[in-house]
């Protein structure tokens, strides 16, 4: 089976948001992998799942949660309708809602592809170490008023090309598939 999952960054308006599809064989870890792609993370910070009162992470010695690398998906008894939570970088608290949108077949052999893929989405990801959604509001307000007074920082931080209302889904999805391709999911 395979799931099309919803992901929606918490605490910020107008929503940002990808829909993907990503087999259910899949452990936890490699599914953190993927949000990493589609929200254009570098990877360098601590994660967690929430789902109900467990709680999965990458292993680490002092980590009391269930280890991400263990679980698979399918072992979560996901349906159509189930949430569960992403939460990255500990110190800005980006919180994602994952929400179970269907339960899907995988294709046969000879049917379409069936590796994760990104189906849709909406608005760039806050950059990294942004300052979580009150952190990146700012970024906003800095990017929109040339008078703020982080204006130019912020413009010289996040890059020329930083639009945070552009998001290229088929770039995205590139990028997943050649990860994919080359095993670092």
């Amino acid at each position: 089976m395979q799931f099309l999952l919803r992901i929606t960054m918490a605490e910020i308006a107008p929503s940002i948001w990808r829909l993907i599809r990503v087999p259910d064989q899949f452990t936890l870890h490699q599914l953190h992998r993927i949000l990493q792609i589609i929200f254009s993370r570098l990877d360098y910070h601590l994660y967690a799942f929430e789902l109900g009162s467990r709680q999965f992470e990458a292993p680490d010695p002092e980590s009391e949660a269930e280890d991400a690398t263990r679980i698979r998906l399918c072992d979560l008894a996901l349906s159509t309708g189930s949430q569960f939570t992403y939460l990255y970088d500990f110190g800005d608290g980006w919180r994602h809602t994952i929400a179970v949108e269907a339960v899907l077949p995988i294709p046969s052999e000879n049917g379409p592809d069936w590796s994760p893929r990104l189906l849709d989405g909406e608005r760039a990801a806050p950059p990294e170490d942004a300052g979580g959604p009150p952190g990146f509001m700012e970024v906003l307000d800095a990017l929109k008023n040339r008078s703020h007074p982080r204006h130019e920082e912020i413009c010289n931080w996040v890059g020329s090309t930083y639009d945070p209302e552009k998001f290229d889904a088929w770039a995205v999805d590139h990028a997943l598939t050649l990860a994919v391709a080359w095993g670092a999911v």
